[in-house]
């Protein structure tokens, strides 16, 4: 199926690396048709944990194949209708009309289960992003259990321009010992 590639890196900065270096990789390939998932990527290097996976979705079968490459294992599981992976969810989430006050419910598959992600608008604001200007934004809220990409069970707060692009702008949560982690958009391609 023809499939749109969306790749992340995470990268902690120098001083975060002298207490958690993270060198994450994140890879969905999302159906240019239907817009959900069919497979995901993930090699993580958090401090001395390491993951090297890979998720295949048969969408049509609602099933889904789980491999590490680290360890060798392989199985399948049952998925949920139009199941989001981790990093497809984002993309999903932009595509939808929203309002302040509307609560947005995705179907998502990450540690290998079946999740309801929830993502409240809370409201609107002004963001400004150095190098890119000023943008009007929804503020959100996502919750789930899963810990998954920036997701680790703590409350997050995130920023989408509300423009036709629907941006990704600033992310923000609080993580034991290391307090709060911002994430920036530094750039982008495309429309």
């Amino acid at each position: 199926r023809e499939a749109y590639h969306i790749a992340v890196y995470v990268r902690s900065n120098s001083l975060i690396d002298l207490i958690y270096r993270v060198r994450d990789e994140h890879h969905t390939f999302i159906d240019a048709e239907h817009f959900h998932s069919l497979r995901y990527e993930k090699v993580l290097k958090e401090g001395r944990y390491r993951a090297d996976e890979v998720m295949d979705f048969d969408q049509e079968r609602h099933q889904a194949t789980y491999f590490s490459r680290k360890n060798g294992t392989k199985k399948q599981m049952p998925i949920l209708k139009n199941v989001q992976d981790e990093l497809s969810s984002a993309y999903w989430f932009r595509m939808q009309s929203m309002e302040v006050g509307d609560v947005i419910h995705i179907p998502a598959m990450a540690d290998e289960k079946n999740w309801d992600l929830e993502v409240r608008i809370l409201e609107r604001n002004q963001v400004e992003i150095k190098g890119l200007g000023t943008f009007e934004a929804f503020q959100l809220e996502p919750s789930a259990k899963f810990r998954g990409l920036f997701i680790r069970r703590a409350k997050i707060r995130g920023w989408m321009s509300i423009d036709d692009k629907r941006l990704p702008l600033m992310m923000k949560t609080k993580i034991p010992v290391l307090g709060t982690i911002t994430v920036v958009l530094v750039g982008y391609e495309g429309r």
